[in-house]
């Protein structure tokens, strides 16, 4: 009977278990079943593009789609102002919720992960060019109309800071971001509270003063444990195979923010002081740095001095002298003596900067070494004797490095090195590969060997130490440089000096002179080759930019006699970067060719030139607008096939693209008709990289 009774109280508890724990189950399958709803308000760099299914990105963005590679999570994005989607989070009308800052008060209304998604500071800013507020003078806030949002934790860091610093603001409230931007354009508010990484350094925004810092995190919603929970494993499972994850998506989308340009007292009142830097380079060293016919500086130096004054508004308040200097320690001399305020280029060695007394700039130039040599390669024999010049700190930096063991035999000129090879005076000697582009193109060398090296070789400025404004000013403007414009300035000095001459022709048909009529007939062959080689690219084969220059000329004649007709379209090669970066510059060499081949395949009775690194244009005196883009759809096509079939390369072989037609009446020079292909270019490769998040590097 006991037994019996057990029995029946085991099964009752069994049933009832069962049945209580149906309606949980189908709860949390329901949960499973549907998208997560995330909070989406804009927010610029953070959160751009609305939540009715168009194109979004930013930081955030990208952040949710990071997790849902590991969790698997589709989203549905609900649209809102600030307050209304933090009110939604904390009744459970939307799952998550991104930038919420932590605080004890919060963490009893909502779940936050055990990582955080980054780390914000919170600056008051007023609009650029309003002197009636100074960060030197704080009391000239007193009375001022300051925008905060409501239900914001910068909002209370604001507060606390003016009841530590005494400041007395008008606070005015808004729900979301929009409405404050817009009261602050119109002039209702005086100034605003905002995160320094969306406000971008174009905005129109000044900072004034830091009120605080926090971290932020990806909010849950109180009763969604099970998404916390896959949460914490996915940004666990993050860090674990990317520890430097947010620190990448901090320098992707917010180093062009207005807090990084914005001048610190000291650089100010530096500048009140100074109406010009100067600036010393080699002497004849392209494609980095010389000078031109008439004594003015050419070379990347140039144009990374003039972004330079771009990026910090400073084009028309302090001016760049340059002084050139024929050996690397006459530069150093200089720069330790005060001649100079900033060298360039500087090899990136830390210890030797160092040992000079040099505080070197992040790196500006980025480039492969190359050894050349002559014959056969041999391991042991090759780097026996290496040629290096009083004027490269990089050969001497590199072979001391690599090359402890061998024999220096020390030469004036870079040329000097090639001279030495070639003669039989040293086995080898090592350059950069810009320098290699550069020197190695002249018809005497084109018997040496080239072999790149897997070491990179990085170049940056430097300013002597103790020099600290000068290296901060420098430091800002650098930071908010694009690299790959620098790179795209340095293939337009590669060879831009090239000359073929009759010395050239004798040192290569030496055997000829001894017969007039041979001497004649390989002169007029190796003039045609010499002019056919001055305007052709040696990679693709395409013309190069000379024959460009020369070809725009014509149809700048043509326009001022109306008499023109032409389309132009414009090319650049997505990825590259990647490819270079992870599998070295000659795997970026096969993409640039192959990438050539197929523009000839498609536009073969077009002029084609290329114009840089992995820039092409196309012009067409026969062909409309319409046709041109047609034929963008066929090399689509062609494309498409060949990443489909071939897979060639560790991303896709694509073409960034952009076309116009010359508009009679409209367009008064070649440029703008260049100008209109070139942006469309550029929306193209930007609306590529916004598909393809993942490959956002050229």
């Amino acid at each position: 009977m006991k037994n019996t009774v057990k029995r029946s109280i085991t099964c009752l508890i069994l049933v009832l278990t069962f049945l209580f724990s149906l309606p949980f189950c189908a709860k949390a399958d329901t949960n499973e079943s549907r998208p997560v709803r995330v909070g989406w308000y804009n927010s610029e760099s953070f959160q751009e593009g609305d939540a009715d299914g168009n194109r979004k990105s930013g930081y955030s963005y990208q952040y949710l789609q990071s997790v849902s590679n590991y969790t698997g999570w589709e989203y549905e994005y609900v649209p809102g102002g600030w307050s209304e989607l933090y009110d939604a989070l904390l009744r459970g009308d939307i799952d998550l919720l991104a930038g919420l800052s932590y605080t004890e008060e919060r963490a009893s209304l909502m779940n936050y992960p055990a990582y955080e998604m980054g780390v914000e500071s919170y600056y008051l800013y007023k609009r650029a060019g309003n002197e009636t507020i100074s960060g030197i003078d704080l009391s000239t806030l007193n009375g001022k109309r300051v925008g905060v949002l409501r239900n914001n934790l910068m909002t209370d860091f604001f507060e606390a800071w003016m009841a530590e610093s005494g400041v007395v603001c008008e606070e005015v409230l808004f729900d979301d971001f929009q409405t404050r931007d817009e009261a602050f354009a119109d002039g209702t508010i005086d100034a605003l509270i905002a995160v320094n990484n969306n406000v971008a350094s174009n905005s129109g925004f000044s900072p004034v003063v830091m009120v605080g810092e926090s971290s932020y995190y990806l909010a849950v919603t109180k009763d969604r444990m099970d998404l916390l929970s896959q949460l914490n494993k996915a940004l666990a499972a993050l860090k674990e195979s990317n520890p430097f994850y947010i620190q990448s998506l901090q320098l992707k989308y917010f180093t062009h923010t207005a807090v990084n340009a914005a001048l610190s007292l000291e650089e100010s009142a530096w500048l009140i002081n100074h109406s010009s830097i100067r600036v010393g380079c080699i002497a004849d060293c392209m494609p980095y740095c010389g000078s031109g016919a008439d004594g003015t500086a050419s070379g990347v130096v140039t144009d990374i001095l003039r972004e330079w004054q771009e990026q910090l508004g400073l084009t028309d308040r302090i001016g760049v002298e340059y002084e050139t200097y024929p050996r690397y320690t006459d530069l150093i001399a200089a720069l330790q003596s005060g001649e100079i305020d900033v060298a360039f280029p500087v090899h990136d060695s830390i210890w030797s900067s160092e040992e000079q007394g040099i505080v070197q700039t992040n790196d500006l130039v980025e480039s492969s070494a190359n050894l050349v040599y002559k014959g056969e390669y041999h391991d042991k024999t090759t780097t026996e004797r290496i040629a290096v010049s009083d004027r490269s700190a990089f050969q001497r930096n590199f072979v001391a490095e690599h090359y402890p063991e061998s024999e220096v035999f020390v030469v004036d000129t870079l040329e000097d090195c090639l001279k030495a090879v070639k003669q039989g005076k040293a086995t080898c000697t090592f350059f950069d590969s810009g320098q290699a582009e550069t020197l190695l193109a002249k018809r005497r060398y084109q018997t040496l060997n080239r072999l790149t090296m897997g070491e990179s070789v990085n170049y940056c400025m430097g300013v002597k130490k103790g020099n600290n404004v000068m290296y901060s000013l420098l430091s800002r403007g650098i930071s908010l440089m694009d690299k790959s414009d620098t790179a795209n300035a340095m293939y337009t000095y590669i060879g831009s000096d090239l000359e073929y001459s009759l010395s050239d022709f004798l040192l290569d048909h030496i055997g000829l002179v001894l017969f007039l009529a041979l001497i004649i007939a390989a002169l007029s062959v190796a003039a045609w080759r010499g002019h056919r080689k001055a305007y052709r690219d040696s990679l693709t084969g395409f013309r190069n930019k000379r024959a460009y220059q020369n070809a725009v000329k014509l149809l700048e004649g043509r326009i001022k006699e109306n008499k023109a007709d032409f389309t132009v379209a414009v090319f650049d090669l997505n990825g590259l970067k990647t490819i270079n970066d992870d599998y070295g510059h000659e795997l970026g060499d096969m993409a640039i060719i192959d990438a050539a081949r197929h523009l000839k395949k498609v536009f073969g009775n077009a002029r084609l030139f290329r114009f840089g690194g992995d820039e092409f244009i196309a012009l067409e005196t026969d062909s409309s607008l319409e046709g041109m883009q047609q034929r963008f759809g066929l090399l689509d096509g062609e494309l498409e096939e060949v990443n489909r079939t071939e897979r060639p390369y560790v991303v896709p072989l694509a073409l960034a693209k952009g076309a116009a037609a010359y508009i009679p009446g409209t367009d008064t020079s070649f440029k703008d008709v260049f100008e209109r292909a070139d942006q469309a270019m550029y929306d193209d490769k930007k609306a590529y990289y916004e598909k393809h998040g993942d490959r956002r590097r050229r």
